[in-house]
C-alpha cells in the first residue's frame, strides 16, 4: 500500500502546498520497481513537507519537512523542459538537499522523448543520485515504449539498468516488464498487471520471473 495526498492552501495563492507521502520520489516517472531498493535511504518512509513555489507552475521549488528515518530535511528542486520539435522534447530536472543524519545530497536527471504518433511515445531517462555521506553516486537508465490503445487502456513496456559508483562502476540490477494500464469502471480508478523479469546483481544475475498487481485511486480535484 502506498499513498499521496497533497493539500492546497488557496489563502497562500496556491503557492504553498502541504504534502504527506510514504515515497519521497514525486517525479511522475512512470516505472514502478518490482524490486525496492533501500539503499538509498529514501523509499517507504512516511514523509510530512511544505513545499514553497513564486507561482503554481514556477519551475523552482523548495520544501521543508520531515521524513527518511525521523530526519529533518531541507529541499530545492529545478524542472524544465525543452521542445525540440512537435515530436521531440528535453525534460530535465536538479534537486539539492540536506538531510539532519544523511547530511547533503543531489539528483540530476535528463530524459530524451519522442513521439511517434498522437498514441504512443518513446522516452529515454537518465538519472544520477549523489550521497555525501558515502561519497558515492548511484545512476540509472531506463527506455520506455508507450502505446495508448483506446480512452481506458494503455501499454508501457520497460528496461531498466540501475548501478553504484562505488568501489569501481557496477550494475546492481536489470529490470525487464510490460505493464498494462486501464480504468475500466471510473475516471478515478486504475488498475495494473504487469510480468516482468529481474536480474540483481546480490543473486550472481539470475533470472527471476514476477507480475505486479496494483490498484491506484485519484481523490479530489485533478
Amino acid at each position: 500500500v502506498r499513498f499521496r495526498v497533497r493539500v492546497k492552501l488557496p489563502a497562500l495563492k496556491n503557492r504553498v502546498d502541504l504534502l504527506l507521502t510514504d515515497d519521497e520520489d514525486d517525479l511522475q516517472e512512470t516505472t514502478v520497481k518490482a524490486s525496492r531498493n533501500d539503499q538509498l535511504g529514501r523509499r517507504d518512509q512516511t514523509t510530512l513537507a511544505l513545499r514553497f513555489r513564486r507561482s503554481p507552475d514556477a519551475k523552482l521549488s523548495h520544501r521543508i519537512g520531515f521524513g527518511r528515518r525521523d530526519q529533518v530535511f531541507l529541499k530545492s528542486r529545478y524542472r524544465n523542459s525543452y521542445e525540440i520539435s512537435e515530436q521531440d522534447a528535453l525534460l530535465y530536472d536538479a534537486e539539492l538537499y540536506y538531510y539532519s543524519k544523511d547530511h547533503l545530497g543531489g539528483e540530476l536527471g535528463l530524459s530524451y522523448q519522442h513521439l511517434i504518433n498522437d498514441h504512443s511515445l518513446i522516452r529515454q531517462s537518465n538519472r544520477y543520485y549523489y550521497r555525501d555521506n558515502t561519497n558515492d553516486w548511484r545512476w540509472r537508465h531506463e527506455l520506455q515504449y508507450m502505446n495508448q490503445v483506446n480512452a481506458q487502456s494503455a501499454y508501457i513496456y520497460t528496461l531498466f539498468v540501475e548501478g553504484m559508483s562505488r568501489p569501481n562502476m557496477h550494475t546492481e540490477q536489470v529490470f525487464l516488464s510490460a505493464r498494462w494500464r486501464t480504468n475500466p469502471t471510473r475516471d478515478w480508478m486504475y488498475f495494473e498487471v504487469e510480468p516482468y523479469l529481474l536480474w540483481l546483481k546480490e543473486e550472481d544475475f539470475k533470472t527471476s520471473y514476477g507480475v505486479a498487481l496494483r490498484l491506484e485511486v485519484h481523490y479530489g480535484k485533478r
